[in-house]
């Protein structure tokens, strides 16, 4: 047999078991573009939006959103923040067909009030968390120990159940320019304390660095917005956009989307009724939050449903 016969059925032999490995393991094999497909249902039609994940810019807040999807915690939820030309947030609270998400009027602001205490999902958010199936990235700054060289280190008990800022505002560089807020753009979100000027955390960063940051900007957990409108008051400055519509086809998705939305409203009359401000708590169980923040939101008559959150590509 030939040198060169024996050099090609060697590399055959080797791309057979490459090809065995790479099917037996596909779900831990880690891209830089992985892919996600949201299915956003309204008025009993569904539109199933895929989108391209950027992990090689955002790491961290991309494996947090693929941990988070795949255990299945963003399926079945509302749009529990609406602004129709900017962003619809989601990630916080269930569907449930058998309690009122009444008309938006004065009189069922309380009954909205009292569907999102009860549909909230931030105890099931941090159960996630705590049994180890979310990635730390942000720790307690006061349990932090030190190294016999004086480096300081994170332990697992001081982990906290916030995701990490990778925003420019948080000091998170992207070489050769960062994704931009845009039409379609999937971004991950926090509340604001006033308080929070005061208060510092320990990150771990993606390269595995210990570092003292602003905690604002490292309390992200499972709210992302989807940006609906090509201008926004959130941008990748201070919130990690991570996330853009695959393609021209997700585009067109989109837009079926917001143009059902809008001539359901124009149809139905309800350009003064479709959407009401609804006041809460969030981040109740956050450490740092004494009790939580109150905080408004804009609900709408009808619900606007995430169906399923899926990971198509890893």
């Amino acid at each position: 047999m030939s040198k060169k016969i024996k050099i090609a059925m060697l590399t055959c032999a080797l791309a057979s078991v490459v090809a065995v490995s790479a099917s037996l393991s596909a779900c831990t094999i880690k891209t830089k573009h992985p892919g996600a497909k949201i299915t956003v249902e309204f008025n009993s039609v569904s539109y199933e939006i895929d989108y391209t994940l950027y992990r090689n810019m955002y790491p961290q807040t991309v494996q947090h959103f693929i941990e988070l999807a795949d255990a299945g915690f963003y399926n079945n939820m509302i749009v529990h923040n609406y602004t129709a030309s900017s962003d619809w947030f989601t990630g916080a609270y269930s569907y449930n067909a058998d309690e009122s998400l009444a008309y938006a009027t004065a009189s069922t602001n309380k009954t909205l009030a009292e569907y999102l205490e009860k549909n909230e999902k931030e105890k099931a958010y941090y159960d996630l968390a705590s049994g180890d199936k979310l990635t730390p990235t942000v720790y307690d700054y006061g349990k932090l120990t030190y190294n016999s060289d004086g480096k300081a280190e994170v332990t697992s008990e001081g982990k906290l159940a916030t995701l990490i800022g990778e925003f420019s505002s948080n000091n998170h560089v992207v070489e050769q320019n960062g994704l931009t807020a845009q039409l379609g753009a999937l971004k991950m979100f926090y509340y604001s304390d006033d308080d929070d000027a005061n208060k510092k955390a320990a990150i771990v960063n993606s390269f595995n660095q210990v570092l003292i940051h602003d905690y604002k900007y490292n309390r992200a957990t499972s709210i992302f917005s989807m940006q609906m409108g090509s201008s926004t008051s959130y941008s990748e400055s201070s919130y990690c956009v991570f996330a853009t519509l695959k393609n021209d086809g997700a585009k067109e998705k989109l837009n079926d989307l917001l143009e059902a939305v809008s001539d359901y409203i124009s149809d139905n009359g309800l350009s003064s009724t479709f959407t009401t401000s609804v006041t809460t708590t969030v981040d109740k169980l956050d450490v740092y939050s004494n009790g939580g923040l109150e905080t408004k939101f804009t609900m709408t008559a009808t619900p606007i449903i995430i169906k399923s959150v899926e990971i198509t590509k890893y």
